[in-house]
């Protein structure tokens, strides 16, 4: 009966999930008033958040991009606060704040590592804006981008606004079409049923645009939260996007605000970016559980969904596929399950070569590279993180970046 009842929970979630890509595909094609309202004449004042640890040259690079936004000058500024970095980000901060004296550009630093989540906290406190964003001071951000993310907070109810993130190295390695891949169907494909409900469950953290007044009334929970004890300083933009749902409002993703951020390029750190984010899906998983009685009467049916039985559905697939391995080694390299996932991210490939103006993946095996990642980060990344939930670094920013020379702002 337990390992019926396992396959049927499996499947389910399996088809919640595949049934959100292809509604998101119905309703991109056919659907098109799922978009937000905008009013492009409001024009509130803004702080643009950019914690920072261990970003070297990157982080004058993402400010000078900022600076560059078509926003009016005097109605938005820069907040960077770094978290101890243990290389030359500092420095290369406060070269921007000399460089780019067209807008305002404070930089602070903190008096002890705390991770990012502390850190836009810390940054918080130097701000009276009406609209906080926060950033990843590994991006480059489009001109558009504040523009696109005010203009989303015409609908009254709406809290958390956040924006497409894009890929700027697709093609440099196998490693980095493959994240092309799963980069494009989430924003433009998964997020959008969630769009249409204004119930998107995580807006990424780097372009995460909110309410001041929301934001001050979630800081003291972001300042206090912990695992057993241990102070959790990553998923902070899961988080935020699970509050914002709490208190009422409505969540979005306006994939006109654009920001393009470097990918791992190798498995060594793809596989500690996708560690961190898995802690987080899964600490947040908990949370739901713990307050599930406040979920299903707040939050709208398919945030519930998402929230508890996709994650229960990748802890429950593991286990399926680890007593199937165990009774069958070569259950996984049937025909059906090979061509069925192939085909599914052929698909995936040719539709991003087709439709996608910001990315193009050139290798032609980027699809079946993949299904081999989807595959064995299923197998590894969920059981282990489970078993490192106590981690609290900064995940691929933890070790000592190698210095670049400040002076030299040109690669």
């Amino acid at each position: 009966m337990a390992p019926l009842l396992m396959w049927l929970i499996m499947v389910l979630c399996l088809v919640i999930s595949l049934g959100k890509y292809l509604f998101g595909l119905i309703l991109r094609l056919a659907h098109p008033s799922i978009k937000i309202r905008k009013d492009y004449s409001y024009e509130p004042t803004v702080s643009v958040l950019m914690p920072c640890y261990n970003e070297g040259k990157t982080a004058y690079e993402t400010i000078e991009s900022i600076s560059k936004s078509n926003y009016p000058n005097g109605k938005f500024e820069i907040i960077a606060q770094d978290d101890c970095s243990a290389d030359d980000s500092y420095e290369w901060m406060l070269k921007a704040q000399r460089d780019f004296q067209n807008i305002s550009i404070r930089v602070g630093r903190n008096e002890e590592n705390c991770g990012k989540a502390r850190t836009v906290c810390n940054a918080l406190e130097h701000s009276t804006a009406e609209i906080i964003i926060s950033i990843d001071s590994d991006c480059i951000f489009h001109p558009n981008a504040i523009r696109e993310l005010t203009a989303s907070f015409s609908e009254p109810r709406v809290g958390s606004v956040g924006g497409r993130v894009g890929v700027r190295n697709p093609n440099q390695s196998i490693i980095t079409a493959i994240q092309t891949i799963v980069y494009y169907a989430a924003f433009e494909l998964y997020k959008i049923p969630e769009n249409w409900t204004r119930s998107v469950c995580c807006i990424s953290g780097c372009l995460f645009a909110i309410r001041r007044e929301l934001l001050l009334e979630i800081e003291p929970a972001i300042r206090a939260r912990h695992w057993f004890g241990i102070p959790v300083n990553q998923g902070e933009d899961r988080f935020l996007t699970h509050q914002t749902l709490l208190r009422g409002y409505g969540t979005y993703i306006n994939n006109d605000a654009l920001c393009w951020t470097t990918v791992p390029t190798t498995l060594s750190v793809l596989f500690k970016q996708q560690l961190r984010w898995r802690r987080s899906i899964v600490r947040d998983f908990f949370f739901t559980l713990r307050s599930l009685p406040r979920h299903v009467f707040t939050l709208h049916p398919n945030t519930v969904l998402t929230l508890v039985l996709v994650p229960l559905g990748a802890i429950v697939a593991l286990l399926v596929i680890v007593n199937s391995l165990v009774s069958d080694p070569l259950a996984w390299a049937g025909p059906m399950p090979l061509i069925t996932a192939l085909a599914i991210a052929a698909v995936l490939s040719w539709w991003i070569k087709k439709h996608s103006v910001h990315e193009t993946i050139a290798h032609p095996l980027a699809f079946g590279a993949y299904i081999a990642w989807a595959v064995a980060s299923s197998l590894f990344l969920t059981p282990l993180a489970l078993c490192t939930m106590d981690s609290a670094d900064w995940g691929t920013r933890a070790k000592t970046l190698e210095e670049v020379p400040v002076g030299n702002t040109h690669a």
